[in-house]
């Protein structure tokens, strides 16, 4: 009897299969913070499906460009330097990111791959043009990255890597009171803030509604916007 109960119980039960868990996708998004909470932060996306994405920060590697003094400009540095190329290869420059090297050479955050946003891509090295996002290049278009080797007055000359080659090449900068000198700097999770714009890389298992991030980069906003210096994933 008592064999005959367990059958009847062990027949009338239907095993559900466990659900298993998504794996973590590896991705990239960005936009204005509009919460903080301790280590984790929201921001608004457009590349999250319902337009928000919590992200947890709490053993990311988070860096913030901020304005620099053009004393920062000095041999040894680190700058990613955009404007306009002459036909002498002279790049007037709109813009110029500044960073420290690290172990004596100028690879965190501009080495060898394309892209301004982290861990998808790190901003690209060795004087190159970097690859296309979405909106046309004119065909002046000047980069320049790499170590700053010599300071003269208001020109800069910048040493780095060739585009596909381990070649170095030299290229010369100007800067005007137009150009807007950024520094990048490591910065602890206090430092995000409301109204900062957040490029974060990291993992979701939920389509990016929330995140688990690897690295942060935190810029101002530009005239209420978080369009400057972004470029979509894959761009």
């Amino acid at each position: 009897m008592i064999r005959s109960g367990i059958a009847a119980v062990a027949a009338g039960l239907v095993l559900v299969p466990a659900a298993s868990a998504a794996s973590p996708v590896q991705g990239s998004l960005f936009g204005p913070v509009v919460s903080v909470k301790g280590t984790t932060f929201t921001i608004t996306t457009t590349l999250s499906p319902s337009g928000k994405s919590l992200v947890s920060a709490g053993s990311a590697k988070i860096t913030e460009q901020a304005a620099a003094p053009k004393s920062s400009l000095k041999v040894g540095a680190c700058v990613m330097a955009t404007g306009a190329r002459n036909a002498k290869g002279v790049v007037a420059a709109t813009r110029i990111t500044i960073s420290q090297p690290v172990k004596g050479s100028c690879t965190n955050g501009f080495a060898g791959r394309g892209g301004n946003r982290p861990g998808g891509g790190t901003p690209p090295s060795g004087n190159r043009t970097p690859p296309a996002g979405g909106f046309s290049r004119s065909g002046n278009f000047g980069f320049a990255s790499g170590s700053v080797t010599k300071v003269s007055g208001s020109t800069v000359t910048v040493k780095g890597k060739k585009f596909g080659s381990s070649a170095t090449q030299t290229t010369t900068v100007t800067v005007s009171s137009k150009t807007s000198l950024q520094h990048t700097a490591t910065v602890k999770t206090s430092a995000i803030e409301v109204k900062m714009c957040a490029f974060v890389n990291g993992t979701s298992t939920d389509k990016g509604l929330t995140v688990k991030a690897t690295r942060v980069a935190l810029t101002p906003e530009t005239k209420g916007t978080c369009t400057s210096g972004f470029r979509r994933p894959g761009s």
